[in-house]
């Protein structure tokens, strides 16, 4: 959530170093902190790039938890301070330090605060602007946000009038994700009020989660939960609807070129699954077939498309009576039959771009 990674060491100097970085290592974990390293499916593989870790020095004994205890410890000597090895553990209910390689600089972006704030949307977050080893985060021009210890909550400030402009003291170690804000009185209105502020370090190209951890935009709506909230697999309606200009779903999405009206252009493709009746007498027979109509309506936009189009189903809600569909009408047959929107019937939408 920080924009940091985590990689498995690669021999004794660099677990050494690690725990070096520690403020009190004794102290504060025991001699003790998680290795970037888990157990799948018999292996041990790196959390990072979940490829097989060349350098496991087990202690004596060690691993000895099966599938039970699927993550990993570095432990040191408590008298000495020595490197004694890796131990598996329990990844559920053992507690331990952790470390992970930030860089030297990140960018993050804040949204959802009001317009009227005036207060920075990016901030910039660098290992030698943190405060009390906490992160730190400043604005491109003059806001920030910083913890204070005295209130023990983060605050968003204004650096040139001291002002606060928000503040947030959840359970979570950092302010970064999808977290509720308090925001000050005279802020964003009259009174204080309760504001999920989204910080990440995403890139455009990726989703944040709940978190502050980033998936590729393509995660997002795909079936798959792969926020621990499931925050990638809510609000996946496929359609958006127009808000400029009223969408009339009577009819049909037309273009125009050099004043003349185009009409749509509609694709027929129809497949016979069997033939179900043949009547020579009345030169008449009755078949099931699979009918598929294919449109462009640039009136709508399209959200979170995925590349299967079957993943690209609208919700009866969206389609009746919202959402123009085109129609065939049997001219040979009995009653002049047409198709209709039931149960029977889906409306997909079929990404043709690169867009997201």
């Amino acid at each position: 959530s920080l924009g940091g990674r985590q990689e498995p060491p690669g021999q004794e100097e660099e677990v050494v170093k690690i725990s070096e970085r520690f403020g009190d290592f004794m102290e504060n974990c025991n001699n003790k902190f998680w290795v970037p390293v888990r157990q799948e499916g018999g292996r041990w593989i790196s959390l990072s790039s979940s490829s097989l870790v060349p350098y496991l020095p087990w202690t004596p004994g060690q691993p000895n938890g099966g599938r039970h205890q699927a993550c990993v410890e570095a432990k040191f000597d408590k008298l000495n301070g020595s490197f004694q090895g890796y131990n598996d553990l329990n990844c559920g209910k053992s507690v331990r330090c952790f470390f992970c390689y930030l860089p030297a600089y990140q960018r993050f972006t804040l949204r959802g605060m009001c317009r009227e704030s005036n207060s920075d949307t990016m901030f910039v977050n660098t290992k030698e602007l943190a405060q009390g080893g906490r992160p730190y985060w400043k604005g491109y021009r003059n806001s920030e946000i910083t913890y204070s210890s005295s209130s023990s909550s983060w605050l968003l400030r204004n650096i040139s009038t001291g002002q606060v402009l928000a503040t947030y003291n959840g359970t979570a170690s950092w302010p970064v994700g999808r977290v509720q804000w308090l925001i000050a009185p005279g802020v964003c209105g009259p009174w204080g009020q309760n504001r999920p502020l989204l910080l990440s370090s995403c890139l455009s190209s990726e989703f944040t989660c709940g978190d502050g951890t980033c998936l590729p935009l393509s995660s997002k709506c795909d079936g798959v939960s792969d926020c621990k909230e499931e925050l990638d697999e809510r609000d996946c309606r496929v359609v958006e609807f127009p808000t400029n200009r009223h969408y009339k779903e009577t009819l049909p999405p037309v273009g125009r070129r050099e004043g003349k009206m185009i009409p749509t252009q509609v694709s027929v493709a129809v497949e016979v699954m069997s033939v179900t009746d043949i009547k020579e007498s009345s030169m008449a027979w009755a078949c099931k077939l699979q009918l598929n109509l294919s449109w462009v309506d640039s009136r709508v936009r399209w959200r979170d498309l995925r590349s299967n189009q079957n993943m690209n189903v609208l919700l009866q809600s969206d389609i009746l009576p919202n959402i123009w569909v085109a129609a065939l009408i049997f001219a040979n047959s009995p009653n002049n039959e047409i198709t209709i929107m039931d149960e029977k019937a889906s409306l997909t939408v079929e990404k043709v771009g690169n867009f997201t």
